[in-house]
């Protein structure tokens, strides 16, 4: 499936919840904010910098997606499979990872700020990154109310 045409049916189905399957499809740069891809497939897609801020991804299948540098504020992200997708320098400020799978998943230099990453399922070796995206956003916090007192 070509670019257009996953644009195409993206937007026939954006308002009807309909399960889409666009595995593998080309969609760098897209604009699919408030995006409705509740059950999605979209393993092995390329997002790179693709806007799915407040999009519903709920239970989608990312396994494999290029999400480098996309921006996903504010997106549902609850039970999503991430397994091994690559999420460097994506933005997932106050993003909802609920119970999301990111085993294997690249998230260097991603901006967790406020995400909710409850019951999130990662391995060991991910936790630096996590915690250096988290430790940054306190670091900023600290020098904020450094300089208001």
């Amino acid at each position: 499936m070509n670019r257009e045409e996953a644009l195409k049916l993206i937007q026939e189905c954006r308002e009807k919840n309909i399960r889409i399957n666009i595995k593998y499809a080309n969609l760098e740069g897209a604009n699919l904010s408030d995006g409705m891809f509740i059950n999605a497939n979209l393993e092995g897609a390329n997002l790179e910098g693709a806007n799915l801020e407040r999009a519903n991804l709920k239970y989608a299948n990312l396994e494999g997606a290029n999400l480098k540098y996309a921006n996903l504020r504010f997106a549902n992200l609850e039970g999503a499979n991430l397994g091994y997708a690559s999420l460097l320098n994506a933005n997932l400020k106050s993003a909802n990872l609920k119970y999301a799978n990111l085993i294997g998943t690249s998230l260097r230099h991603a901006t967790l700020e406020g995400a909710n990453l409850w019951n999130t399922k990662i391995e060991s070796s991910q936790k630096d990154d996590i915690i250096l995206a988290l430790g940054i956003v306190m670091k900023d916090r600290e020098r904020r109310a450094e300089r208001q007192e």
